[in-house]
């Protein structure tokens, strides 16, 4: 055999190597190599949780700490990333976790393909729309999801901030994460057994006492509660909207009205707020003003059960 065809055959033998060594450390995402790019997997106890893409370990503590949906970025269109959603849905399965999946191709931070946007702003949509804890990630944990984040972020959505060592949870955040299933789930009298079992509750815990006896229809008991919470997080909105809620449920048109325009004044994306004020102007009889409020909610969530419900009334009504 001819010298050049001999170097030429061992250049190509090399070349192979390199490609298929170099695949199986993108597929392998937690290999020593791609470790120290992966970014950090957030404050577990976030809604929204953002990190690298997941091994079995991160569904492990994923799903321990109550994570229902998993938002997916990487892009099928990559071979490398094709194979490991494959591998994510199939571990989405096993711990019974819906996963989407949003495209977003991305080299280093420098995005591919005239989509990314869209499915940046689709992701965005479907985690608002979803109830529960959400973990949202791309291959390295650094780029895609900071798009994403910051969508999310203009939204007034909260999203983890430190790493998972930090993030760890106790054993009474774990019965807050029950607690906060069986809520979603309508299961309230369960909710009040699991926090009356708390010798010191956290302010979360007093807000969604609060919430449970408010959907029971205890209201002086949902008042203390979310009047305690107000003690302990005096600069927050959320025990301002539960009273507020309380209010409307007794007619108290007014003192609903005033919480209401206090917590959007703050916060002028809150959702239940604008909801609350579109409730508030419908009892009132100002129907135009109750829809204009209404209409906002349902941009922001177009499934929103009792906007849509009120919404039918008022156009029902003219």
């Amino acid at each position: 055999m001819p010298a050049y065809l001999r170097f030429f055959i061992k250049m190509l033998v090399w070349g192979l190597l390199v490609f298929c060594s170099a695949y199986v450390v993108l597929i392998t995402p937690d290999n020593p190599v791609m470790r120290i790019f992966r970014g950090e997997i957030s404050d577990i106890a976030a809604g929204v949780i953002i990190g690298p893409y997941p091994v079995e370990s991160d569904f492990k503590k994923l799903s321990g700490n109550g994570v229902e949906t998993i938002v997916s970025l990487l892009d099928p269109a990559l071979p490398y990333e094709k194979q490991l959603l494959e591998k994510e849905n199939a571990l989405a399965k096993q711990y019974r976790m819906r996963l989407l999946n949003f495209p977003m191709a991305s080299i280093l931070g420098q995005k591919m393909g005239a989509y990314y946007d869209n499915n940046a702003r689709a992701a965005a949509d479907a985690i608002a729309a979803t109830q529960g804890k959400v973990y949202l990630h791309c291959y390295l944990g650094i780029h895609r999801v900071a798009t994403v984040k910051n969508l999310l972020e203009t939204r007034q959505i909260k999203v983890g901030r430190y790493t998972l060592r930090e993030g760890e949870r106790n054993k009474l955040d774990l019965q807050l994460d029950i607690a906060e299933k069986n809520y979603r789930e309508g299961n309230y009298q369960q909710v009040r057994q699991l926090l009356d079992a708390m010798k010191q509750p956290s302010p979360a815990a007093l807000l969604l006492h609060g919430w449970a006896d408010f959907r029971l229809g205890n209201i002086a008991t949902a008042r203390k509660y979310f009047n305690s919470a107000t003690t302990s997080m005096p600069e927050a909105n959320e025990p301002l909207l539960g009273l507020a809620y309380c209010d409307l449920r007794e007619n108290n048109l007014s003192a609903a009205e005033a919480r209401f325009i206090q917590v959007i004044k703050d916060d002028a994306a809150n959702i239940e707020a604008l909801n609350g004020m579109g409730l508030v102007r419908f009892r009132q009889g100002r129907l135009s003003e109750a829809a204009g409020y209404l209409k906002k909610v349902l941009q922001m969530n177009p499934q929103h059960p009792e906007a849509n419900a009120t919404l039918r009334s008022i156009e029902g009504i003219h």
